[in-house]
């Protein structure tokens, strides 16, 4: 049966679809969110890039170099959020769950099967993200850069390579309007999902 527009059984499934598209189309806005980390001085938030949504599991995906201060903090507090907003559709959505870093094990090694060509690169700098340099450079050394071809094949970076999973605890969307912003709530827990229009 077809969900009003009004409902939010149909705002639920909206969201579900946008965060997919944004997993699969590198040009949509939900493929670049904002991922925020809990750290010592407060937060740390940096864009990132949506690999998997998984609806079924209430699971999204992206990935690190485990090197990252994100990889710590994430160990750290265990939980994350996530910011997506599509400004043509004026909808805004907040994710927040526990999450876990895979680094060696096999959702780590089936998530590094996807990684092709020039995406390996990022896994491959001989210094640490964040790390100072004399003069801007991608950190990867003279020796692989002459051998850019090999390396984008290769399993150079893998043990450099990370998954966050984040788990779907909590959708908050928002939606832009001139006649008046809405926004809708959903949380999951030991007794299912609870959902409720919320003042915007």
């Amino acid at each position: 049966m077809a969900q009003k527009k009004d409902s939010l059984d149909h705002v639920l499934v909206s969201v579900w679809a946008m965060l997919a598209r944004g997993a699969t189309r590198v040009t949509d806005p939900f493929n670049r969110p904002a991922l925020a980390s809990g750290n010592s001085s407060g937060c740390g938030v940096r864009t990132v890039i949506l690999r998997q949504a998984d609806e079924a599991g209430r699971r999204l995906i992206c990935y690190a170099d485990v090197r990252s201060p994100k990889i710590a903090e994430i160990e750290a507090c265990g939980s994350i959020q996530w910011l997506f907003y599509h400004p043509r559709k004026m909808v805004q959505v907040r994710v927040a769950g526990p999450a876990t870093v895979h680094t060696d094990d096999a959702t780590a090694e089936a998530q590094w099967n996807r990684v092709k060509g020039f995406s390996r690169l990022s896994y491959c700098a001989e210094r640490p993200p964040g790390s100072v340099l004399d003069r801007p450079s991608s950190g990867l050394s003279a020796r692989l850069r002459n051998d850019l071809p090999r390396l984008m094949q290769s399993n150079a970076g893998r043990k450099n390579f990370a998954v966050i999973q984040g788990q779907v605890a909590l959708i908050d969307w928002l939606k832009l309007r001139p006649s008046g912003n809405v926004r809708a709530r959903f949380q999951w827990d030991a007794d299912g999902l609870k959902a409720s229009w919320t003042v915007p």
